[in-house]
């Protein structure tokens, strides 16, 4: 098997899905966290979180963007949605419409006074549409609290990842980002939730402190 080496800043944030998903495919894998803005110009197009893998012969292969270390590992470890077309593009619709609050959360927790108003009234019509659609995908999936068949999949992880991420990191400087996701608005959301929290292979993440 492969060992990784995850490089990220020692915050709760876009990395969190990777390591939700090296950590319940038990992989061999360390944090390493580079400092910046020194070690910037090594970074791939000069940002992170970066992905090294290296195999037993030695040979390595370096990726970096979110979206696509998730892809590579999710398909790595069996954890993405391949037997049908239509659920693999569901699954990236799904993913994207995820990263799209993300990203306004964050837009918010780094903008100016001036700014947040605009930005807080995008975050509320794009959370809103979001968990509805989710929340309908998970009903027509049979509220079992997995996004795709029976079973954990990436989504499921990425979803978990996320939230954790939001309540640890963009809580403090805007706490109504998280209450969308509560369970009186997003039930079937939560019982995923419960239902990644709950699996023994996701332990290790649950307890992870940076």
């Amino acid at each position: 098997m492969p060992s990784f080496t995850l490089r990220y800043f020692p915050i709760y944030a876009r990395a969190e899905p990777i390591k939700a998903i090296l950590s319940y495919a038990n992989a061999d894998w360390q944090l390493v966290s580079p400092q910046w803005p020194q070690e910037k110009s090594s970074q791939p197009s000069g940002r992170m979180p970066v992905l090294e893998e290296t195999t037993a012969d030695g040979s390595k292969f370096i990726i970096s963007e979110s979206l696509a270390i998730e892809e590579y590992l999710a398909n790595m470890f069996d954890l993405a949605v391949s037997d049908n077309p239509q659920k693999v593009a569901r699954q990236k619709e799904l993913r994207s419409q995820l990263k799209d609050v993300w990203d306004l959360a964050i837009q918010y927790k780094f903008g100016t006074p001036e700014s947040r108003p605009a930005t807080k009234n995008k975050y509320d019509v794009v959370a809103r549409s979001v968990i509805e659609f989710h929340e309908d995908h998970l009903d027509k999936n049979g509220s079992n609290g997995h996004y795709f068949s029976s079973r954990i999949t990436y989504l499921d992880l990425a979803v978990y990842a996320t939230i954790t991420a939001m309540t640890k990191y963009i809580t403090p400087d805007f706490p109504e980002a998280i209450d969308y996701f509560s369970k009186q608005n997003a039930p079937l959301i939560n019982k995923v939730l419960e239902k990644v929290s709950e699996n023994p292979r996701m332990t290790s993440y649950v307890q992870s402190t940076l």
